[in-house]
């Protein structure tokens, strides 16, 4: 009988005894020689054996049908396909004896899993089999049953009641639920801004880790040493002998009866002496050039070279931003005496026999 809007018409004494192409002397689409064209769908699981690619069941391809024999009256055909991944050609034909399909070229079948149920035979126990068969047992059974039935039961109950007490306000367990985020919130979000403060003061462009306690182990366990270049510089610019009395007369003044501003003017007027005194013997005395060459990294650096002022301008150039310190100062610059280049301050008035 035709199908209902199928579009064609074929006579009633040749339905289901040849097909419409036949009948109308047509050759089916995608027909080419001896080769058709066709939508073939993998009936089992295969490797590819090109690329070691797993191809499904069910997966389709355009196949290549061909006759290539016969058992008995039975034909054979092969479906010639390319693995889309590859491009290498797989081979499945059909097996009329067995009624199956075999892969014959490009791929191999999966190996199945053994069903442990073929071919079985499982030989029941007499016991459990007097057991099934005795109606006491199947009484028992049902009490068992009814009692575990009853003891799920109550927990259920139990477990209702439970949520139902939780939740009996939902308004105040959202309240809590919020308040608990958003502390989370806020503490996540001081910790980004911490990271990211990090990250560009370091310049970094990765992803911080959060801080574990070995990190901090690590970091307390590193210590840094001072630089000890400008006390060792400070050591070889003092005298060999001690300062004269007036100098320690104007060091050593008392504080008592003072303000704070006059003991920090005294303060600072000490600290310049002193500076002043370690400058310039820093600068005369040969015997610290080499010492202090040797301490201080070397800078090939074109330096613009100006004309040393003397003493006397020195000390006025001091008395005009430190009018209070002018006295104390040209004391010390007298006590130093005048200085010439190449004479050492620590072995000023020595003479060798």
């Amino acid at each position: 009988m035709q199908g209902f809007n199928m579009g064609r018409y074929v006579p009633p004494e040749h339905e289901g005894v040849i097909s419409g192409n036949k009948l109308n002397k047509k050759k089916p689409s995608g027909f080419h020689g001896n080769t058709q064209t066709v939508r073939f769908e993998m009936p089992f699981n295969i490797f590819c054996l090109h690329c070691d690619g797993h191809i499904a069941q069910g997966v389709r391809f355009n196949a290549e049908k061909k006759k290539i024999g016969k058992y008995y009256s039975t034909p054979i055909f092969s479906f010639r396909m390319k693995h889309s991944v590859c491009s290498g050609w797989i081979e499945i034909q059909t097996d009329p004896k067995n009624t199956a399909y075999v892969a014959v070229e490009g791929a191999k079948k999966q190996a199945a899993e053994a069903d442990p149920g073929v071919g079985v035979i499982r030989v029941k126990d007499p016991e459990e089999i007097s057991r099934l068969e005795d109606p006491f047992a199947k009484v028992e059974k049902k009490v068992v049953d009814k009692t575990e039935a009853k003891q799920g039961a109550e927990r259920i109950a139990e477990l209702q009641g439970l949520s139902d007490r939780q939740w009996q306000d939902p308004y105040e367990h959202s309240r809590k639920m919020r308040k608990i985020f958003r502390a989370e919130r806020k503490e996540l979000q001081e910790k980004s801004a911490a990271t990211e403060a990090i990250r560009e003061r370091a310049g970094l462009a990765i992803e911080l880790l959060d801080e574990i306690p070995e990190d901090a182990q690590k970091a307390k366990l590193v210590e840094f040493g001072p630089d000890y270049s400008q006390k060792i510089n400070q050591a070889h610019s003092k005298p060999l002998f001690p300062v004269s009395e007036p100098v320690k007369r104007v060091l050593g003044q008392s504080s008592a009866g003072k303000t704070k501003a006059q003991t920090a003017a005294d303060t600072t007027r000490e600290r310049l002496q002193t500076q002043l005194r370690q400058n310039t013997r820093a600068r005369v005395d040969p015997f610290l050039h080499s010492v202090l060459d040797k301490t201080r990294p070397s800078l090939n650096l074109k330096l613009l070279k100006r004309k040393q002022a003397d003493n006397n301008s020195m000390v006025e150039d001091e008395a005009e931003r430190f009018p209070d310190v002018t006295t104390e100062k040209a004391s010390i610059l007298t006590s130093v005496g005048s200085v010439r280049p190449g004479v050492s301050l620590g072995l000023d008035g020595y003479e060798s026999e």
